[in-house]
């Protein structure tokens, strides 16, 4: 098809509309220059064209959606106004064609849809990486510009359906009709604006999306992709001998948290490292150790594809008491399956809403709801055991864990000091990490929830208010708040920044991301030469002798064998070491990529290569001593696992995983922040509405309230990110982002909006798809 404007590809549909099955609204257009030598004329024409009826006026700018640049969004639509509102239409015009560049420039004048059933916007192939998805971003509100506004809009929702497998009840004969469109336009990249009234589906605009050249390779590659994926998901979903139920289902959120931690795409080397570290068996160990069931050698997390998620069947399984009756199990781990099979949103809160990891005040409520009175009393029996066990003063487990963190910190400088080789060091730094590191941190983390879980409920019940709650908190002096605190003193004196670097020089980012600079490689950008950080006051946590005994009486009432002193030290000890336990094993990580950075040098492998290497590679080469024939293993490793990230970066991988069908089809909830590009970064934050002078926006990532068209001039200070309050996939300033290669966050949400506010410095991962306040 040849080159059309957006009104000249309108009107070249129409003789289609019949034969593809949408409706398109009436519509004529002009030029610029036609509108400022006869505008009297043009007027009559619309209030004839249209009559009664509510209009439209849309831009058709020359520059506006071409195959090199969309434009989308760039020029102001008028709509809802009476087609003989002659004044408005006059008006209207000519603000819009004050920012047109070209006489030839064209005004489009439609019919207005109004109150539709649903409206929204459908690319005809993921923007970002260019394969075969229609995404469709859609609302109910009844209005048709909401999607493309960039305002806050609750109500949106968002697929991602793959083109070779469209059965998704409503949208499936839509998106055939789609699909003939894009073979009538021949061009599979496409931008349509929607709507559908009364079942009819009306098509409002269509635009090319910038160009890329269409890899059928990659496509055929995909497809085969997706369907092994499929296999397999089907595979871990049948029943197994060594754990309950018949059902299964797979987060990226829950328990162990891959998303956060490692990235819905990690790297290699940063899934390997994370499962051999933690979630092969570490986890298990550590929940059998506190008196949990058994479940090795079952792995937690499982690899979709290059994409991490967690096994809930085996995360449900190892959260029941070892010694809770094989028949109450099969009850209680049937129950948890079937609540988040129904309720996926509560993945990321798996122990607070879903599954009884441990007793709390409320616990009997919640057991009742599937067991009988005599089974509820045994369950609470065996997880008021098991608290006791874990908080009670004589096991000391606190104590125990944290000479194991203590132990590590010395088998690292001894490993350190041996005259050995990078891959005998990497080999000892993973064994200690994991039997000094990782474990005991995980053990700590337990009583850390535990303490948690326990002091909501204390709140829920009335017997603390919030003030107490966050009190308590903001009580506690964590590892961040020492950072804080010591980083406003560094810049005094070379001395104040080696002794700095020296306890936090190891800390990166991404813990797990070998391409992530940590502090001490770093310093000059994660600290600012001019540190404007002043020293915390902690404040002192107070409970009056009233909720004292309040609390004493809760416990002695719960049979448990704590008092209230002793919970808030258990509490504040294990939240501050959960702490303190994850800098010290992180240590470990960092050494890691230090031999693994020595041995690259020594074999000639870029840094950033180091990524496509497993490190169960690495510990199979624990012996080989041939430095030649490691560098021919290690360059093999990185070609196959390069070419294996290239098909999962085509992959749009589901937040959750109900059936196998989910690979092809997944809705994306409003909450899921839009990340755009695939890009990296951190950076210091700057909030626009505190911008005095806009040149101190170059190189910064700007906080902003809303992906609004109008401040499309901050793209000219060269900034290094954007984060938005509000705003979609398909919004203005995500367009435009993709566009121009920046990396954003588009439509972040109020609640993380104003957490990231507080701070200064952050890292975005549009390629993992998450974000981290730095500091």
């Amino acid at each position: 098809m040849k080159k059309y404007s957006k009104a000249e590809t309108l009107k070249y549909l129409q003789k289609f509309e019949n034969q593809i099955g949408i409706k398109i609204p009436k519509s004529i257009f002009f030029t610029k220059r036609e509108f400022q030598k006869n505008s009297k004329k043009l007027v009559l024409k619309i209030e004839k064209s249209f009559k009664n009826k509510k209009i439209i006026i849309r831009s058709s700018a020359l520059n506006e959606d071409t195959s090199k640049e969309s434009n989308a969004g760039k020029y102001k639509s008028f709509e809802n106004i009476n087609a003989k509102n002659r004044e408005k239409i006059v008006s209207s015009i000519e603000v819009m064609i004050k920012d047109f560049k070209n006489l030839k420039d064209q005004i489009l004048i439609q019919e207005f849809i109004s109150n539709p059933d649903i409206a929204g916007v459908i690319f005809t192939r993921s923007f970002i990486s260019n394969s075969p998805y229609y995404v469709i971003n859609y609302d109910k509100s009844g209005k048709t510009n909401l999607i493309t506004s960039g305002k806050n809009n609750p109500t949106m929702r968002t697929l991602y359906i793959y083109k070779d497998n469209l059965k998704n009840g409503l949208w499936e004969k839509y998106l055939n009709k789609i699909n003939f469109l894009e073979k009538k336009i021949k061009n599979d990249r496409l931008d349509i604006e929607f709507c559908i009234k009364k079942k009819f589906f009306y098509l409002l605009q269509c635009r090319p999306l910038k160009k890329r050249s269409t890899n059928l390779k990659n496509d055929k590659i995909l497809r085969i992709g997706l369907k092994n994926i499929q296999k397999k998901i089907k595979k871990f979903t049948k029943p197994i001998h060594s754990l309950i139920g018949n059902k299964n289902c797979f987060s990226n959120m829950s328990d162990w948290n891959p998303a956060e931690m490692i990235g819905v795409r990690p790297s290699v080397l940063a899934h390997s490292l994370y499962s051999e570290l933690i979630t092969d068996e570490v986890w298990a160990k550590q929940r059998k150790d506190y008196g949990y069931k058994d479940v090795r050698p079952n792995p937690l997390m499982i690899n979709f594809g290059g994409s991490p998620y967690i096994d809930l069947r085996v995360d449900f399984n190892s959260f029941v008491p070892a010694s809770l009756p094989d028949k109450i199990q099969k009850k209680a781990i049937n129950y948890y399956l079937n609540k988040i099979k129904k309720n996926p949103k509560l993945q990321d809160k798996i122990e607070f809403d879903v599954v009884e990891t441990c007793y709390d005040f409320k616990s009997r409520d919640k057991i009742a709801l599937f067991l009988n009175k005599k089974e509820t009393n045994i369950y609470l029996k065996c997880l008021k055991n098991q608290l006791n066990n874990i908080i009670s003063n004589k096991n000391k487990i606190l104590e125990n864990e944290t000479s194991k963190i203590s132990f590590l910190e010395k088998k690292i400088s001894q490993t350190n000091n041996d005259n050995i080789s990078d891959i005998q060091k990497i080999y000892f730094f993973v064994k200690y990490c994991k039997k000094y590191g990782t474990l005991p941190f995980a053990g700590i983390a337990r009583c850390a929830f535990i303490s948690t879980k326990l002091l909501r409920t204390i709140l829920e019940l009335g017997i603390i208010d919030e003030k107490d709650h966050q009190n308590f908190y903001e009580s506690i002096q964590t590892i961040a708040k020492k950072i804080c605190d010591e980083s406003s003193i560094i810049k005094k004196s070379s001395s104040s920044r080696n002794a700095f670097l020296r306890k936090y020089g190891h800390i990166r980012p991404s813990m797990y991301n070998i391409s992530s600079k940590n502090y001490r490689e770093n310093f000059k950008n994660y600290f600012s030469t001019k540190n404007n950080a002043s020293k915390k006051n902690y404040k002192k946590f107070i409970l009056d002798k009233e909720k004292i005994r309040n609390i004493d009486k809760l416990f002695k009432n719960h049979k448990l064998d704590i008092n209230c002193k002793s919970f808030f030290k258990f509490a504040r000890r294990s939240i501050e070491l959960r702490e303190l336990s994850k800098m010290v094993f992180s240590k470990s990580i960092d050494e890691i990529f230090n031999s693994l950075m020595n041995l690259s040098k020594k074999i000639h492998i870029k840094r950033d290569d180091l990524e496509y290497i497993s490190i169960k590679k690495i510990l199979e080469l624990y012996s080989n001593l041939d430095i030649d024939q490691i560098r021919n293993i290690l360059k093999y490793e990185i070609r196959k696992n390069k070419s294996f990230q290239e098909i999962s970066n085509l992959i749009e991988f589901p937040e959750f995983i109900n059936s196998s069908n989910d690979i092809y089809s997944q809705e994306l909830k409003n909450n899921l922040s839009n990340y755009v590009t695939n890009k990296n970064i951190t950076g210091e934050l700057i909030n626009y509405e505190n911008i005095k002078n806009f040149k101190s926006m170059k190189n910064k990532i700007i906080l902003l309230k809303n992906a609004d068209p109008g401040y499309d001039f901050i793209f000219s200070h060269n900034i290094k990110g954007l984060i938005t309050e509000y705003g979609g996939a398909n919004s203005h300033m995500s367009i435009r982002c993709l566009e121009l290669g920046i990396p954003a966050i588009i439509g972040i949400g109020t609640k993380n909006f104003q957490a990231i506010n507080k701070n200064n410095f952050v890292q975005i991962n549009a390629n993992q798809k998450y974000f981290k306040i730095v500091r």
